[in-house]
């Protein structure tokens, strides 16, 4: 690849081509930190991106974060690339989030009131970048029908899908399977003990926003931190978490209860 041009920033590769490329990357935690990278299950402790409390007392200004996001020059929101954005908190202020830059995103209304609301940094940005892939036919939206013609030949979609009518329940057991990678024996877990769990999760480090009861994604980090908590298998919490979180299409649920799978995104023309 010679350049790559989004609309955070441009990047081009000025180096000769280099043909002894791997068939395959993997892309994990490095060798030995596997453990830093994940929430403290023990403590329920707020898991902050910066590294020391800002001594701002009020929100940066949104061309400040777009400049610390790299966006300067097209600043929008990270999933679905629309304007305007709005300020969200990374870690809520109600949870001990600073007003750090580092602890802002610039996401739009509709992603803003999707976020979850909780008290892992590190588990809102893996949310912001699965929303992207769930909604990546919404970047779409506003191209010319020649531009998308183009996407839908590389085998992306065009189109923003609509999540409005997904049922509550479904919609969470969606998110902890194409998110957090559960598998039916993760499921088939639920218990009265995990309900408990979960109910300390979301008291303890989540809280509401907007107004509203709290989210889907909320919802979702909590019952898999619950699951961790209570059974305490590192191996399973290893395998989900490198799996591979890539769908082609959102199953039609409204209203009712789905089986959920994940697709094959079809492979470019040759």
């Amino acid at each position: 690849m010679a350049a790559a041009i989004t609309p955070f920033g441009e990047l081009e590769n000025k180096n000769t081509q280099r043909n002894d490329i791997p068939n395959r990357l993997y892309i994990g935690y490095p060798a030995g930190e596997e453990k830093d990278f994940w929430y403290d299950v023990d403590l329920l402790p707020i898991r902050a991106r910066e590294e020391t409390d800002g001594n701002r007392k009020t929100p940066p200004s949104k061309e400040a974060i777009a400049r610390y996001l790299g966006m300067q020059s097209n600043p929008c929101c990270l999933i679905c690339w629309n304007t305007p954005t709005e300020r969200a908190h990374v870690v809520p202020s109600s949870l001990g989030g600073s007003m750090d830059v580092r602890n802002f995103a610039l996401l739009c209304e509709y992603h803003h009131r999707q976020a979850p609301d909780i008290a892992d940094a590190e588990a809102f940005w893996a949310w912001v970048d699965y929303a992207e892939m769930r909604d990546s036919g919404s970047k779409w939206e506003r191209e010319s029908e020649h531009v998308k013609e183009m996407a839908r030949k590389l085998g992306s979609r065009t189109e923003k899908v609509n999540r409005s009518e997904v049922d509550f329940i479904a919609a969470v057991r969606f998110e902890l399977e194409h998110l957090y990678g559960w598998e039916e024996v993760d499921f088939a877990r639920f218990s009265w003990d995990l309900q408990e769990e979960y109910h300390r999760v979301l008291e303890t480090a989540t809280r509401k926003h907007f107004g509203i009861e709290r989210k889907v994604s909320t919802h979702s980090w909590a019952y898999d931190v619950a699951l961790y908590r209570i059974t305490r298998d590192l191996e399973a919490r290893k395998r989900r978490r490198n799996k591979v979180l890539l769908y082609d299409s959102i199953p039609d649920c409204q209203r009712r209860p789905c089986n959920f799978r994940i697709d094959p995104v079809p492979p470019p023309p040759s």
